[in-house]
């Protein structure tokens, strides 16, 4: 078996999904990742899929060509890089929040990315009235650097972007 990778967006419409995987089911996919979201009418959708070996990217690309025109999706396929491997580092959860303005995922991004946690997962909406934007990351630690180390030093960049910030440590029950 092989993995191929699938990024999938378009305008949203019942049936999707359903149609994607049924396109994959033809060529002997087996969906074992996936990630979709709607955002204000935009539905997008990544997914990780296992087809046996004789079937390359290009032939899930013909399979799915037929759906994403009659949706009106944007559609990538390639092969996929592999399992997802930890480093062996601890993961935690992100919470950030406050007043919406241009700059907060950046500050946030760029404070993990320089310590070298790496983003797992990341959303965001405005929730509210007033508006709050609201931010959750999960994030995976490089071997040696700690929860309360990394909230140590995120908390000067949630002050200047003038958000409050929590960091705690994932537990096992987390999905």
């Amino acid at each position: 078996m092989r993995e191929v990778a699938i990024t999938a967006v378009g305008s949203d419409r019942p049936g999707i999904v359903a149609a994607l995987t049924g396109a994959l089911l033809d060529v002997g996919g087996n969906l074992e990742d996936c990630r979709a979201a709607l955002l204000r009418g935009s539905f997008a959708v990544v997914l990780v899929v296992s087809v046996p070996d004789e079937v390359d990217p290009e032939r899930v690309r013909a399979a799915l060509g037929p759906v994403a025109v009659e949706l009106g999706l944007g559609l990538w396929v390639g092969a996929a890089s592999g399992r997802a491997s930890r480093t062996g580092g601890e993961r935690c959860v992100i919470s950030v929040y406050g007043a919406d303005h241009p700059g907060i995922v950046h500050a946030v991004s760029a404070g993990l990315a320089e310590r070298g946690a790496n983003i797992v997962d990341l959303s965001s909406r405005l929730v509210g009235e007033p508006p709050v934007y609201v931010l959750g990351i999960e994030a995976e630690l490089p071997p040696g650097l700690s929860t309360a180390e990394l909230e140590a030093a995120l908390r000067p960049l949630a002050a200047a972007q003038q958000v409050e910030l929590h960091l705690e440590a994932e537990s096992d029950e987390v999905l």
